[in-house]
């Protein structure tokens, strides 16, 4: 069952201060193989990197129009997650970045947008995390201007996941799966969404991307593995067996040191 979108809020504001790190950066993995999907990007799009986090597609954009010492793009960056929207705002301040805005925003309520207004917009693993997924794909249909491209991005296999939970069952063997997104891995579900959201068929595809989440370094990735995201899986261990995941962490990760965790995404672009 997916969480309830305060179940939402409270985690990503556990873990709005160290986001990337959290997520051992595999979601800017994904996005950065998601732009060059998109292109072209100029000093005259609009683009909206929607429920932003803490800026990485905004930030990345930014950086590659840098790189090309070209002008850089006007964004709206959006998330409806307080902690994530204050951590973009000091990169902002501090980077005096003057292209790019950030405000709180519930992705499936962009009524604050005009009709046509975005030449891009992104979401990158964010949409699972709306209360409302139609109503959300319905919002970044109106806001695209017409030839404007989408990119929506959502885990096919979370390799951590399936990790955590193989942890999870050498500990307490028989304890119910831990997979709060489940639904979204199957390819059906989102196409169902975008359908009904009025995305034409014909005008979009979905491609898959792969990354890994690395193991170089045993210790440094079994610290990820105690941090917020996962305290929802732990949720019905005893105080023991929390110390016992610590121990089994470490031995599972040995065996794929060097070599990762796989993890693939879907990505669907679209255009109206």
């Amino acid at each position: 069952m997916a969480p309830l979108p305060e179940e939402w809020n409270k985690l990503f504001s556990k873990a709005a201060s160290e986001y990337e790190k959290q997520s051992a950066g595999v979601t800017r993995l994904i996005s950065q193989q998601v732009l060059p999907l998109l292109l072209p990007i100029t000093a005259s799009s609009v683009i909206h990197d929607n429920a932003c986090g803490p800026g990485i597609v905004a930030l990345d954009i930014l950086a590659l129009a840098d790189k090309a010492g070209t002008p850089p793009p006007t964004i709206y960056a959006t998330d409806f997650n307080q902690a994530m929207i204050t951590k973009l705002q000091s990169i902002i301040d501090e980077k005096s970045l003057k292209t790019l805005t950030a405000q709180v925003m519930d992705g499936s309520d962009l009524s604050s947008f005009a009709d046509d207004m975005f030449t891009h917009s992104i979401t990158n693993f964010g949409i699972f995390a709306f209360p409302d997924p139609v109503a959300g794909a319905r919002h970044i249909l109106r806001t695209l201007k017409p030839g404007g491209i989408a990119a929506i991005t959502v885990w096919k296999h979370p390799g951590n996941v399936f990790f955590f939970n193989e942890v999870i069952q050498s500990v307490a063997p028989g304890t119910p799966e831990w997979f709060p997104i489940k639904e979204w891995l199957e390819e059906s579900y989102l196409l169902n969404i975008i359908e009904k959201a009025g995305f034409e068929k014909e005008k979009f595809e979905v491609r898959e991307l792969r990354t890994v989440w690395n193991v170089d370094d045993v210790e440094y990735t079994a610290g990820l593995f105690e941090g917020p995201f996962w305290d929802p899986a732990k949720e019905k261990l005893s105080e023991e067996q929390k110390g016992e995941c610590k121990v089994v962490v470490r031995s599972l990760l040995e065996e794929r040191k060097g070599k990762g965790i796989e993890m693939v995404a879907r990505v669907l672009v679209a255009r109206k």
